[in-house]
């Protein structure tokens, strides 16, 4: 006999599943590009960082989830606060990556002369590095107006706890948090599409209005497509699965699309981070690995000599950089 109900069936084998992908992503290979960045120069970049934490927070909350199923195996009641736990990683992950998307979307990692433009790049380049703006907003005494992408970040990452504990009033027992079944999960699908529309006027704002190198112009493109298809890809899942799967097989097929499209876009900015220089025009002037930054205007003439690559902004951690450029 047991008390799961029929639409948990299999959901803690794809937990231990999402569990395995995380350890060896986030841990396994993240932590060792990590490890081989600070051994050889000292320093990590603050975007590897994020991808790592959110692996991490993405197996931690299965792991939350077999706990609870495990104890609602035996009791029919299960643990609330495992389940929260859950829901709670499960939105942080999500918020650090759509954090993380916006951002480079808006500029981050990319040099600065790249980033030169009228007043429409201007206002989406001040979405950019996160991580210098709330170090910036918490240590330097800084103003939220005059740090909008701090501002952004913590804004995300709030909205998206304060709809999965939203959620959790409508169902305690099992994770809701991607559903169409209650107001909560309704909400969330229309905050990322909004997101989803806001990176892509931020992409299409570097593209077309700063001085981006030619080269450069067909790798944002793919990235704007791929980019915007993670923001709209859970709405249309969502309502794909509610309006066409019956009501006790929804919550299996949402968890294992939702699992499905969280471990892909991790696996991307895996690779957009620690991707060799000659993997994509991205790579060649992103900022994350020392070295990179140089743009195509430095080496075709226009741009003035001696222009800086990196803006310098750093985060010490004890003998180790953690790079915020």
């Amino acid at each position: 006999f047991t008390h799961i109900p029929a639409d948990e069936k299999g959901m803690i084998p794809l937990h231990w599943a999402n569990i395995a992908f995380s350890v060896i992503l986030g841990i396994f290979f993240l932590g060792n590009k990590i490890r081989k960045s600070i051994q050889n120069r000292g320093d990590i970049h603050a975007a590897v960082l994020i991808v790592m934490v959110s692996c991490i927070f993405n197996g931690i909350s299965s792991f939350c989830e077999i706990v609870h199923l495990t104890v609602y195996d035996r009791n029919g009641v299960g643990s609330y606060a495992m389940d929260a736990f859950s829901s709670h990683f499960e939105a942080t992950c999500d918020a650090l990556i759509a954090v993380v998307l916006l951002s480079v979307g808006c500029g981050w990692t990319l040099p600065s002369d790249v980033l030169t433009g009228d007043g429409s790049v201007k206002l989406f380049t001040g979405l950019s590095n996160p991580v210098g703006s709330l170090k910036n907003l918490f240590t330097c005494g800084g103003v939220v107006t005059k740090e909008p992408a701090g501002f952004m970040a913590l804004t995300i990452i709030l909205i998206h706890a304060a709809l999965a504990q939203w959620g959790r009033m409508y169902s305690d027992d099992f994770d809701t948090y991607h559903t169409l079944e209650h107001l909560p999960g309704r909400a969330l699908m229309m905050f990322r599409v909004i997101l989803g529309l806001v990176f892509l006027a931020g992409v299409t704002s570097v593209r077309n209005g700063g001085r981006c190198p030619p080269t450069l112009l067909k790798f944002l493109t793919k990235f704007a497509m791929v980019g915007l298809s993670w923001f709209l890809s859970l709405p249309f899942v969502s309502t794909f699965v509610a309006g066409t799967l019956p009501f006790y097989a929804r919550h299996q097929a949402m968890s294992a699309w939702s699992t499905v499209l969280q471990n892909c876009s991790l696996v991307s900015l895996a690779w957009l981070f620690t991707a060799d220089s000659g993997a994509s025009a991205y790579h060649r002037f992103s900022k994350v690995k020392e070295g990179g930054g140089l743009s195509d205007m430095t080496s075709l003439g226009n741009a003035p000599t001696g222009m800086p690559a990196r803006s310098g902004m750093e985060w010490n951690l004890g003998k180790t950089k953690v790079r915020l450029d």
